[in-house]
């Protein structure tokens, strides 16, 4: 088949999880003999082409107000007229339509479109291809994309909800086929009339094993890996170190960016007063390596959990949040515990009991390969 994926970013190109499970996902279906092509966004004025790993990839310019990945933080109302423009973005949808019938597919598969906006649904249909859609995370609720705002999580049927929802509800129906990355997010997405329809599944992201050689300590080190930011949990993670600051048997260390402005600010004084080892955006591997225990205390509902999935495949002691799809992560995992049993006692004993067991990866990426052929074929 000739496939497109349209994802925000791509290799080499990445601020979460939505990049290496897209990238994972092209190069399983090259391997299966499919003919893949990513659509993808870029910094530059002009559409730039590059082969990856047998995956043929386009970089297109964002023509929206700025480039929304840079450090500096936007006016409140330019952030809100570019959100507007995103909403159905007509001139994004028509250098997606000349590329498209350039490679005319078969198959056009959405995943994160936040730039492109859904307007790219209707040129992909227009074509006569089939869409699918992966829904990895809440952009088609609300632009935040993680539905938690000023410290909580936003009410699906809230308003300010339903109003920047009710447009890209409407252009889900062109959908064929809908993708959650869990059951939670499927359902939630299917509950609430996107993508009536459609044939709706959920699969889960691949997951490889994390290849790394621990080290040792005589102290527990408890690591916090991600975005350091408040929906992320960031800030329950330096409570705990804080509150164990005098424990000579523990340390802290956080891997990940803050976020730009003040509220990244906030959370690296936070982070320095509670003595965390701030180790910047390091690889998994490298971080891996280095500590015992990973918890994670998100706030949000995590449409999957890879961070989660990752630290325990790769045989650490995992105290999280039992929320959105990482409650069906833990009925996979042993290691995996509920935040609100985390001590450091009690951490300990588990190290000791765990002592860095590999676990075999539930979520192979033939295996989620070859899910997605299926939804392809309809």
């Amino acid at each position: 088949m000739k496939i497109v994926i349209i994802n925000t970013l791509y290799a080499p190109y990445k601020i979460g999880g939505a990049e290496v499970s897209v990238q994972m996902l092209a190069e399983s279906l090259v391997k299966l003999g499919h003919q893949v092509c990513v659509f993808c966004l870029h910094e530059g004025d002009e559409i730039k082409k590059d082969t990856i790993n047998g995956v043929q990839v386009s970089y297109f310019p964002l023509l929206n107000l700025y480039w929304p990945f840079k450090s500096e933080s936007p006016s409140k109302y330019k952030k809100a007229l570019w959100h507007l423009l995103d909403i159905h973005n007509p001139f994004m949808a028509k250098r997606v339509s000349q590329a498209l019938a350039e490679i005319r597919p078969d198959v056009v598969h959405t995943n994160n479109l936040s730039g492109f906006s859904v307007a790219v649904w209707q040129s992909a249909k227009k074509l006569g291809a089939r869409v699918v859609h992966t829904t990895r995370d809440y952009y088609l609720f609300h632009p935040n994309g993680t539905l938690f705002k000023n410290g909580q999580n936003m009410d699906v049927n809230g308003r300010s909800v339903r109003v920047t929802s009710w447009l890209k509800k409407a252009a889900s129906q062109k959908v064929d086929a809908f993708v959650g990355i869990s059951q939670y997010i499927s359902n939630l997405h299917k509950d609430n009339g996107f993508a009536s329809q459609a044939q709706h599944a959920y699969v889960y992201n691949s997951v490889e094993p994390i290849d790394y050689t621990p080290t040792t300590s005589d102290n527990i080190r408890i690591g916090f890996v991600g975005r350091l930011t408040e929906d992320k949990g960031f800030d329950e993670f330096c409570a705990l170190a804080k509150a164990a600051k005098q424990d000579p048997r523990a340390e802290f260390y956080a891997a990940g960016r803050f976020n730009n402005g003040v509220s990244g600010e906030e959370m690296a004084a936070m982070a320095r007063d509670a003595g965390v080892i701030l180790l910047g955006f390091i690889k998994v591997d490298a971080f891996m390596a280095q500590v015992d225990a990973v918890v994670l205390p998100t706030r949000w509902n995590e449409p999957f959990g890879r961070a989660v999935a990752e630290s325990a495949i790769s045989g650490k002691v995992v105290y999280t949040t039992f929320s959105g799809g990482v409650t069906e992560i833990a009925n996979f995992y042993d290691n995996i515990f509920e935040i609100k049993n985390f001590t450091i006692e009690g951490a300990i004993d588990a190290v000791k009991a765990n002592q860095n067991r590999l676990r075999t990866s539930c979520f192979e990426k033939e295996k989620i390969a070859s899910s997605y052929e299926g939804l392809y074929r309809g």
